[in-house]
């Protein structure tokens, strides 16, 4: 499939609600999405109990797609801001059981800011405050970890013993292991830019 090939159509993409969307005036548990119009699109929320909002694509600054991986695949959070003109963002977030469904709609999202000449506008990865705190949090992690070995072996009495290079060599893998993925999120996978193509973009989608 090309970049430029439709995915399998659908009418309606239900989306979890979330507070950013209650704020501006859609109410119920869950939102139903859709790209609607032609040579103007526009994405339309409704929500499930009552509420509208209709969005030009023409008046989308930005859309930013990312994912917050957790240590299971299926632990993965995933979300889409949208910053409009002089408005708060939103947040599109997929329900438990529809990441596959936000991911189409994201996509579909992404075609249609394509056709309009604003593919530049579609984004990916992290706030950037996320992933100072990431870093942060992971630098702090590995420093605790290293710090307890430390200790841990300086009330050891007598020479080394197998366990004792057993307990090294896990605390430090893990605490190596911390300083990678705190030197990582710096690079490709966590500050926000531009998406390349929409394969690029698939990688931050289920």
């Amino acid at each position: 499939m090309t970049e430029d090939e439709e995915l399998t159509r659908i009418d309606r993409y239900e989306l979890r609600n979330g507070w950013t969307m209650r704020r501006a005036g859609l109410k119920g548990l869950r939102i139903q999405a859709e790209i609607v119009g032609g040579a103007a699109p526009a994405l339309i929320l409704t929500g499930s109990r009552r509420g509208r909002l209709e969005i030009p694509l023409a008046d989308i600054d930005y859309i930013r797609a990312s994912v917050d991986q957790g240590k299971f695949r299926w632990a993965d959070s995933y979300r889409c801001l949208i910053w409009r003109d002089d408005e708060r963002k939103l947040v599109l977030a997929p329900t438990s059981f529809g990441k596959i469904i936000y991911g189409e709609l994201i996509l579909e999202l992404a075609r249609a800011m394509k056709r309009v000449g604003r593919f530049d506008r579609v984004e990916r990865g992290l706030q950037r405050w996320e992933t100072i705190f990431y870093s942060i949090f992971m630098v702090l992690a590995a420093a605790f970890i290293a710090y307890a070995a430390w200790d841990t072996l300086q009330m050891t009495r007598g020479p080394l013993e197998g366990m004792d290079f057993i307990f090294l060599g896990v605390t430090g893998g893990f605490t190596l292991f911390l300083l990678i993925a705190s030197v990582r999120i710096w690079g490709d996978v966590g500050p926000p830019r531009p998406v390349r193509s929409l394969k690029d973009l698939r990688e931050v989608l289920p």
